[in-house]
């Protein structure tokens, strides 16, 4: 009894979707690779600059706060950091408010961007009358691009491998 032979394009598209699916699933797991992010937030006149910030679940953020004016604040939400940031000094002072910490001096913030959605900050000092609209946004991506995507290429690969080994099917030449 002879088997039958699978299709080149279906057995293409199977390896294919099981890479895929293979690096999907081990960034799922948090085995994708965390980036060190060093990023300048300058504070003026009712804004932030850079008014959104991108980066992927896991990256470890090194922020610097830097005002161009007056003394503004910075509150990120959801990750329970306060600052104070003076004008022309190179250092701010940092706390945290859920845990009742007085105001330190540092040259950094320094965290983990370990959940994932659209988190505000904003001003937490007064600064003007336009104040409550001094507001910026940090985005946590799930970090999902980079497995899936080599998981696609290895399947790809390995599929290609496959079907040029494989003797050519009866009747073609």
């Amino acid at each position: 009894m002879k088997l039958a032979r699978i299709p080149n394009y279906l057995l293409i598209s199977a390896l294919f979707l099981l890479g895929g699916l293979a690096g999907f699933a081990s960034a799922h797991l948090g085995r994708a690779a965390a980036v060190e992010r060093n990023i300048t937030i300058a504070a003026h006149k009712y804004a932030y600059d850079p008014p959104v910030l991108r980066v992927n679940q896991g990256d470890r953020l090194h922020i610097r706060l830097v005002a161009k004016d007056v003394t503004h604040g910075f509150y990120l939400e959801g990750y329970n950091l306060d600052a104070k940031v003076r004008p022309e000094n190179p250092t701010f002072w940092a706390r945290r408010p859920s845990e009742h910490q007085n105001y330190h001096e540092v040259e950094e913030i320094s965290f983990v961007a370990n959940r994932t959605g659209k988190f505000r900050y904003r001003c937490s000092i007064t600064c003007g009358y336009m104040h409550p609209f001094m507001q910026g946004e940090l985005i946590v991506s799930p970090n999902y691009l980079y497995p899936t995507s080599v998981g696609l290429a290895l399947g790809l690969a390995a599929a290609m491998l496959l079907i040029l080994r494989r003797p050519p099917a009866e009747g073609r030449v």
